[in-house]
């Protein structure tokens, strides 16, 4: 009776390891096949890769693994787009085509996402003063500082009443790390940058100063300005 128990076990792990074991000594393996990146960006990627042929005919699916992880499988198409992932930051992991009966093949890919850029539209302001000698104006874009910026971009798109030389297409550039005039500086003339109070640039247009008696005038005129510009900011690490 033990030896016939003994058996049965012995069959029914043998059993088990069968039904486990779905791979095919006579099967192929899928084609050798390439994948490369064709779109990159600040918080993802996509990826294309050409078709692998199965010896067998069998039909062929892939499954996309990123660091390690798999993350989608059971497809035909030969695209997929990443999102979700951290800007600046390195990449990799392989395209595996599977036919169903354990025959695998893969291609590898890698790359590197870009820095986040984050654009807005500001519209202009304009700020003044007045003292015994007279009075200062000035019309500016306005600025605020970004965590983790790298660089900043800023280009007129709209200014009316608009003066010769146009404002139109005008651009300011700069870095955390430029040393930019502090306070109230409004330089020689129209475009100049400077940082008004620590954290917020000024991008100013134009300026002007005179006697008290014609401020109100001078005022009105700023007032009237109707400008945008497109803010376009690069962030790092």
């Amino acid at each position: 009776m033990k030896q016939y128990i003994y058996i049965l076990a012995l069959a029914l792990i043998f059993s088990s390891c069968s039904s486990d074991d779905t791979s095919d000594p006579s099967n192929s393996n899928p084609s050798n096949f390439s994948a490369n990146t064709t779109d990159l960006r600040f918080d993802g990627a996509t990826i294309e890769w050409t078709d692998a042929i199965d010896p067998d005919g069998d039909n062929v699916t892939y499954a996309i693994i990123l660091e390690g992880q798999e993350i989608a499988s059971g497809g035909t198409t030969l695209v997929y787009s990443f999102s979700g992932l951290e800007p600046e930051t390195n990449y990799e992991g392989y395209v595996e085509a599977r036919d169903g009966n354990g025959g695998t093949s893969r291609a590898d890919f890698f790359f590197t996402t870009e820095p986040e850029v984050i654009i807005m539209n500001v519209e202009i302001e304009y700020r003044s003063w007045t003292g015994a000698g007279g009075y200062g104006i000035v019309a500016y874009f306005e600025v605020p500082a970004v965590d983790n910026a790298v660089s900043y971009f800023l280009e007129i798109l709209d200014y009316t009443p608009d003066v010769i030389p146009s404002n139109v297409g005008r651009t300011y550039s700069w870095t955390p790390d430029d040393n930019l005039p502090q306070g109230n500086n409004v330089g020689s003339g129209a475009s100049h940058l400077v940082e008004y109070t620590p954290g917020i640039y000024h991008a100013n247009t134009s300026t002007s100063s005179g006697p008290l008696s014609g401020f109100s005038d001078v005022e009105n005129y700023y007032a009237s300005i109707v400008a945008n510009a497109q803010l376009t900011i690069t962030v790092g690490e």
